[in-house]
């Protein structure tokens, strides 16, 4: 202001000097200290500014009007006045209004500065009003934001029912109380929605001693647009960060998953190889016998049955590869269903397995009297013979391995169980997966990983089902579950 008071001076100091009256073209030289003015200190100043220059010509106006009534120079003298009088109030304006904009940039910057970083939005609020506070020279601000069903507050403890908070929140539209009581002092409060996708996501309210004017409540509508875009905006980049990390775990979790499944591959290749080779190389050797030499009938007769069991397993083998193709294409296993008898096929399928095996014995417990199921004879026996011989496999030698068939409410129930090491809880949930084999048992014995997978596939084509129930050193059971033949 003492630039502005020095430069009024120098200017009047001028005139005088001049000594050319309302004509001197120093009058002019006001208009500097009044845009000066303007410019510094906004309306106000730019009003008192150009009062005072006003007031300091007229000494050099006024007596010439007296002595020579409105001449020319007498009336540039008050077309100057209102000059300045109209430049010092529209450039004070003009400030006054840049000033504001320039302050609810620097705002929304600052919104978007501190909502920036991935926050929780209860942390979020807070920062915001950290950042409006000393902005909008307010005696009391508080924000309050949705949070699915319920609400987030910074600058309180809650949402009192029928405050005006929850009115505005309720009815998505401002509100402005005259009076909020508070002393002798009256305490305007106002409250505006914060406003994203046309809808209220939460409230931004205000409390000022003293009045809270129409423009500035027109500004702080406008504000909680923004601030209500903002949040909004965070929320869906702290989403889309979220999804995005969510999803770099999923890639790298398919591809160790994809990685191990390659390497179950290679390692099933090999072991179907070595499976493959050992009935073709006791075919091969027994047949080479029976061509080359001369034998007894009865070793004929025991190599014949060598040969037999060896073709079986096999076919087994082959069958299983078979259907393991059709189950990665997402094919269904191929099956010719009739009613059939469980016990006697269960039987016939523990004889094949005892004559394989004098290391366990099996036993076989079937109720009397058990429904026929409509089932693949073949299909059956396979899903008997690798339930049955992984029981052989991961069991302790002399342990017995236990059949059981019951009626199970319209349906047929088959357990095999053992006495071996059992399934960890862990890999309980991916045994039936292609080429997976439990960790611990890959040493105990060989195998190529697609027995239980074939099982699976083969009784859920019956319309069944399979569960495996397994507690380590106390054994696995499994049980398959057969609907009963409509005619049975």
């Amino acid at each position: 202001m003492t630039l502005v008071a020095a430069l009024l001076a120098a200017v009047t100091a001028l005139l005088a000097l001049d000594g050319a009256g309302p004509a001197s073209l120093f009058r002019h030289a006001y208009l500097v200290p009044v845009v000066v003015a303007a410019l510094r200190f906004g309306a106000l100043g730019g009003t008192i500014a150009a009062a005072a220059a006003v007031l300091l010509s007229a000494p050099f106006v006024l007596p010439e009007i007296e002595r020579s009534g409105l001449t020319s120079e007498a009336s540039e003298g008050l077309m100057t006045f209102a000059v300045l009088a109209l430049v010092g109030v529209l450039s004070g304006a003009l400030r006054t209004r840049a000033g504001r904009h320039r302050r609810r940039y620097e705002i929304l910057v600052a919104i978007q500065r501190t909502l920036a970083d991935a926050a929780a939005l209860d942390v979020a609020l807070v920062r915001v009003r950290t950042a409006l506070v000393p902005r909008l020279r307010m005696d009391d601000l508080a924000l309050v934001a949705r949070d699915g069903d319920r609400l987030v507050v910074a600058g309180g403890d809650r949402v009192a029912p029928g405050s005006l908070v929850a009115r505005v929140l309720d009815e998505g539209a401002a509100a402005f109380v005259g009076d909020a009581g508070g002393g002798c002092r009256s305490r305007r409060a106002f409250a505006t929605p914060l406003v994203s996708g046309g809808r209220a996501i939460g409230v931004l309210a205000v409390e000022r001693k003293g009045e809270i004017a129409a423009e500035e409540r027109a500004a702080l509508e406008a504000l909680g647009a923004h601030v209500g875009l903002a949040l909004e905006n965070a929320r869906l980049a702290s989403r889309q960060r979220q999804f995005a990390a969510e999803l770099a775990e999923k890639i790298s979790v398919a591809r160790r998953e994809l990685e191990e499944l390659d390497r179950a591959k290679s390692a099933f290749v090999a072991i179907a190889s070595h499976e493959l080779r050992t009935p073709l190389t006791a075919l091969q050797g027994f047949s080479e016998l029976l061509a080359l030499r001369r034998l007894p009938p009865e070793e004929v007769s025991r190599l014949a049955g060598v040969m037999r069991r060896e073709s079986k397993r096999l076919g087994r083998i082959v069958s299983d590869l078979l259907d393991l193709s059709r189950i990665e294409r997402g094919l269904e296993p191929a099956l010719c269903r009739v009613p059939l008898a469980v016990e006697p096929t269960i039987a016939a399928t523990v004889d094949v397995l005892r004559q394989g095996t004098a290391t366990h014995p099996i036993a076989i417990e079937c109720e009397p009297s058990l429904p026929k199921v409509a089932a693949d004879p073949d299909a059956l026996e396979r899903v008997l013979t690798n339930l049955i011989s992984n029981a052989i496999k991961y069991s302790p030698i002399g342990s017995v391995v236990r059949v059981k068939a019951r009626a199970l409410g319209g349906a047929v129930a088959i357990e095999v169980a053992d006495s071996g090491r059992g399934i960890p809880a862990e890999a309980l949930s991916r045994i039936f997966e292609p080429y997976y084999r439990v960790p611990d048992a890959v040493d105990a014995a060989r195998g190529t990983g697609i027995g239980l997978t074939v099982v699976k596939a083969l009784v859920e084509a019956h319309g069944g089902a399979v569960r495996v129930d397994s507690a380590p050193a106390l054994g696995t059971r499994v049980t398959v579950v057969l609907p009963a033949s409509q005619g049975a």
